[in-house]
């Protein structure tokens, strides 16, 4: 396989137009989306066959803390701190199944971070792993998060959807180059 620069957002005119071309696990993603009451644990493993097939088990706190998160606003993530960082402890949870626990828990405030929408907003692989420290996954994740919030702007979208947006823009304009 030829190896291609990476494109970012930049060379994107109209964000939006990747909306209808999302289509990951339509059924269980209107259901998850339509999710306004307080977290149970099914909801919780309903969010995580969504993400990855894998199951683990959260603590009744930081389920009750989950459920808190619901009235946070847009920008206000770094309130979010210390639950993310105990999310970040349970065992098969990492940045990306828990940022998308956050984002179906309020998607105003919460995007997921993986590779492909990383890799389109800044041009590079995502660099964390298991063994990165907690604190430097929350870091990357709240800037990724405050650069969504300009992206936003510049793309008058709506930030609840942003994250697939970007997940759709990076398979059709990057299908040509391997996440690493």
């Amino acid at each position: 396989m030829t190896s291609y620069p990476i494109k970012t957002y930049e060379e994107i005119d109209d964000l939006a137009t990747y909306n209808q071309q999302y289509a990951y696990q339509l059924e269980l993603t209107d259901k998850l989306d339509q999710t306004t009451g307080d977290f149970d644990y099914t909801t919780i493993l309903e969010i995580a066959l969504w993400k990855v097939n894998r199951y683990f088990h959260l603590p009744e706190y930081l389920l009750n803390n989950l459920n808190a998160l619901k009235t946070l606003k847009n920008g206000e993530h770094a309130k979010a701190a210390n639950i993310l960082s105990d999310l970040l402890q349970v065992k098969g949870i990492d940045i990306a199944m828990a940022s998308t626990i956050l984002r179906f828990r309020n998607p105003k405030v919460f995007q997921i971070i993986d590779k492909r929408a990383y890799r389109i907003v800044y041009g590079e692989t995502l660099k964390l792993y298991p063994s990165s420290s907690t604190q430097n996954k929350i870091r990357v994740y709240f800037q990724y998060l405050d650069k969504l919030n300009s992206l936003k702007n510049e793309f008058q979208v709506d930030f609840q959807i942003l994250d697939r947006l970007l997940y759709q823009a990076d398979i059709e304009i990057n299908k040509d180059i391997k996440l690493s």
